[in-house]
């Protein structure tokens, strides 16, 4: 009975015990997210079952995971000084340490202070076996990547993740990297995983200060002095004639040029469909690549009969609809010889939404361009009506000194102006292409420049009206018809003003704002 009734009085105590140590931990958690230190040490130094080492979410994660992902650089120096080099090792459930974290967020400088501590981290690698660079190369993470390479001991790679690094460094355009790894194992550079990420870079786009390194890069493949022709296997429907036909279908004029240089005979290849790489090009509509066939002799007009598994010659090749990305339209099932990518994706799901945004847009400009038009016949006839006629000795208007007169011209000038501008905006509008990208910034401004021309042409159109009044009805100045006509010349700015503010709104935001702040960081509100 003793013993019972001691269990049933320390249980309570137990789970009070346990519950102030969580409320500790989830204090821990709350200072490392919010990079308060006093805060986090005041909480270690309170509880003996709390440690800088223990592990303070589901994941697995410690308060330097914490604090690392949170990117709070001061809070992490703070922590790396009292933690042993052993604890900075410590992983989370996906295996990733502290320091693997640290390449995910980018810092450097958080990066930095951990590998003074302890020079082992960089080799340490996560749950799936990947290194602190790879996982900073794979983010993108540029500077973190560039620190990294130096500090890495690549000469204990195996060759398979040497290529694989060297590979997601070309994917991710970091094509520095990847030629400082290229020279220091130049035996690789004929792996047909390093030929096929180089195949689908691009240099005219996308790379721009990087392009000159890529180049480099693919010219040292291509002019490796040892590697003999046969090293690269020239079969039909090998591996590397697929390399090559991948550069031919989205234009990799480069790359071909700089390989075939090397190896000339590879215009002959052809894959499973019976295509050499110019078939590849017709297919796909990259006239840059086509100019290429003239330099390769005799080969061209066998080129030229080469008949396909349908038995389909370069000819009707030529014939065929060109694919989506070279017209901005859907692919269908015949052209789709790989799986799609995002972009291809997006297209697919959002045209009907493409489409419904054109017709919108088109009957919108419609309707304002007829407006628009309106006034510019109006302003146009007033221009040469000017109200009380004119002098007969020598023609000029009879209020041409009269203040209210300047004012009818000035503004009916401006008003022809701004009508006409309108038009020509609105009539952009049937002229554009529509495209995916054109509705980010290009279609919101013409609609939003038209709109803002014809209400400018409106407000100047009715002061135009309200200055002849008053020069007509000068006697009539200080009655109430005056005021009674410039309280009814603003009606329509406010009217027009009032029924087109929300799509103003709309067009200002989803121009300027939504796609340059969407994703910026704000002050985080969430710990405080």
């Amino acid at each position: 009975m003793d013993n019972e009734i001691e269990i049933q009085d320390e249980s309570p105590n137990t789970d009070a015990t346990a519950d102030l140590t969580q409320r500790r931990v989830n204090t821990l958690h709350k200072a490392a997210l919010k990079g308060d230190w006093k805060a986090a040490k005041g909480t270690v130094s309170l509880d003996r079952n709390i440690t800088w080492s223990v592990k303070i979410t589901k994941e697995g994660n410690t308060a330097l995971h914490i604090a690392v992902s949170a990117k709070q650089t001061a809070f992490v120096r703070n922590l790396v000084e009292c933690l042993e080099e052993s604890e900075l090792e410590l992983k989370n459930e996906y295996g990733y340490t502290a320091f693997c974290t640290a390449a995910v967020s980018g810092v450097v400088e958080i990066a930095k202070v951990m590998y003074h501590k302890n020079e082992n981290l960089p080799a340490i690698r996560s749950k799936g076996g990947y290194t602190p660079l790879k996982i900073a190369i794979w983010f993108r993470n540029t500077e973190m990547a560039e620190y990294l390479y130096p500090v890495t001991p690549l000469g204990d790679l195996e060759e398979e993740e040497y290529i694989d690094i060297l590979v997601e460094a070309i994917c991710s355009d970091m094509y520095d990297i990847a030629l400082k790894m290229l020279k220091e194992r130049s035996k690789i550079a004929t792996s047909t995983e390093i030929l096929q990420s180089l195949a689908q870079k691009h240099l005219s786009y996308n790379h721009k200060f990087q392009g000159w390194i890529w180049e480099r890069l693919v010219s040292v493949i291509a002019n490796i002095p040892w590697v003999p022709c046969k090293s690269i296997n020239l079969s039909h429907s090998s591996p590397q004639t697929q390399i090559l036909h991948d550069a031919a279908k989205i234009g990799n004029v480069e790359f071909l040029t700089l390989i075939t240089q090397s190896f000339p005979e590879l215009t002959w290849n052809v894959d499973s469909n019976n295509y050499s790489i110019f078939h590849v090009v017709v297919i796909n509509r990259q006239e840059k690549v086509f100019s290429l066939i003239y330099q390769t002799g005799a080969a061209k007009d066998f080129n030229i009969y080469y008949r396909d598994n349908d038995k389909n010659n370069i000819l009707h090749l030529a014939g065929k609809l060109a694919p989506s990305n070279r017209l901005n339209i859907v692919s269908g099932p015949a052209l789709q010889m790989y799986g799609q990518t995002p972009r291809e994706l997006f297209t697919l799901e959002h045209e009907k939404l493409r489409e419904d945004g054109e017709k919108w847009m088109k009957k919108t400009a419609t309707s304002c361009m007829v407006v628009a038009t309106l006034i510019a016949t109006v302003v146009f006839a007033a221009a040469f009506t000017v109200p009380g006629g004119y002098k007969e000795e020598n023609g000029a208007p009879i209020f041409l000194n009269n203040g209210w007169f300047k004012i009818f011209v000035t503004f009916d000038v401006v008003a022809m102006f701004t009508s006409i501008a309108s038009i020509m905006t609105f009539l952009s509008l049937f002229t554009a292409q529509y495209r995916e990208d054109d509705f980010l910034f290009s279609l919101p401004a013409k609609l939003m420049i038209g709109l803002f021309t014809l209400f400018a042409s409106i407000v100047y159109m009715v002061i135009t009206f309200s200055a002849t009044f008053f020069l007509v009805y000068k006697e009539e100045k200080h009655g109430t018809m005056p005021k009674l006509v410039a309280a009814l010349g603003s009606l329509p700015i406010i009217l027009y003003t009032l029924l087109n503010c929300k799509l103003w709104i709309a067009l200002i935001h989803s121009t300027f704002f939504a796609s340059r702040f969407m994703f910026r960081p704000s002050k985080n509100r969430l710990f405080e």
